[in-house]
């Protein structure tokens, strides 16, 4: 886990109150049990009782499901964006001449400490998809209007069958509008084609694939 979406302001300070926290209720969790026979042999042995152990407990609840929830905004500034949007793509790849537009999904698994994003374009009516993408590097960044942009590299595999698409990355940059829940934004691919992407949200299941 790391804290790079932590307000470092504010964490640093909350750390020190939880110390003092747990201090004195991990004392007393480890002295109880030294009581009881058949686990005191073992007690030294468990980290979680720590007082280290219990701040690692409390930062991993808060890291994945705590920070969805208003009262952590002080200490996680970063909208959620868990889910699956559903949208166009319109490229500069030329398809008898014109530009191709597909059908666009995006997953998204968010924690409060990162982010991962697939996406897989193609004919959502059918369900055929034309190619697959995965992040591999994400930045979520709030701009000095209030807005978040979501920047990330992308790593894309096309269908077997898609004979003129290869192997390529790209890179890509989104607005989210937490009012109707709509990412907009571009990418630019190694293949020099580059383009726009516009999905709102779905819902909060994410299934791997293009149709439902």
């Amino acid at each position: 886990m790391n804290f790079k979406y932590f307000k470092i302001g504010t964490l640093i300070p909350f750390l020190i109150i939880l110390a003092l926290l747990l201090q004195p209720i991990s004392d007393w969790v480890v002295a109880w049990l030294n009581t009881i026979p058949q686990i005191s042999k073992v007690v030294p042995y468990v980290d979680s009782l720590s007082t280290l152990g219990m701040i690692s407990i409390v930062l991993a609840i808060i890291n994945f499901w705590g920070w969805k929830c208003i009262i952590f905004k002080w200490l996680i500034d970063v909208p959620n964006l868990n889910g699956r949007y559903v949208g166009k793509l319109s490229s500069s790849f030329q398809t008898n001449g014109q530009n191709t537009e597909r059908d666009c999904v995006l997953e998204i698994r968010q924690t409060a400490s990162g982010i991962h994003i697939n996406a897989y374009t193609g004919d959502i009516n059918t369900g055929v998809t034309s190619s697959t993408s995965s992040t591999t590097s994400e930045q979520i960044i709030k701009q000095s209007s209030g807005f978040f942009e979501l920047f990330y590299i992308f790593s894309n595999t096309p269908n077997t069958t898609a004979v003129q698409l290869n192997n390529h990355d790209g890179t890509a940059h989104f607005i989210y509008y937490p009012d109707i829940k709509k990412l907009e934004g571009s990418y630019y691919n190694q293949r020099k084609n580059d383009g726009t992407i516009i999905v709102t949200f779905d819902s909060e299941e994410r299934i791997g694939r293009l149709k439902r």
